[in-house]
């Protein structure tokens, strides 16, 4: 399945949520007031699926960097929405 970053955004806003976890073998998840609850979308991602978000929204010269150093703090806009600060990382291999 593909899942689209500017959908999981938009619910984020709508729910008014702080952040939004993605993590393979897991649906994605919201934090709002505090609690960690599940997004609308009822699918688990895939590691491929994370690294496809991810990727969504990185430049060419910060997926280089994601990949030497198996994580990477950025941010980033989606016009008509807002903007956003993302950190990505490795958790295993």
């Amino acid at each position: 399945m593909t899942f689209n970053l500017r959908s999981l955004l938009e619910e984020m806003i709508q729910r008014d949520a702080s952040d939004l976890h993605i993590t393979a073998a897991e649906r994605p998840k919201l934090r709002v007031d505090g609690d960690m609850s599940d997004s609308s979308v009822a699918d688990v991602l895939t590691p491929k699926d994370t690294l496809q978000l991810a990727y969504s929204v990185l430049t060419e010269n910060q997926k280089k960097r994601f990949e030497t150093e198996d994580e990477l703090d950025f941010s980033f806009g989606i016009q008509n929405l807002a903007r956003f600060r993302g950190n990505v990382f490795k958790q295993r291999g």
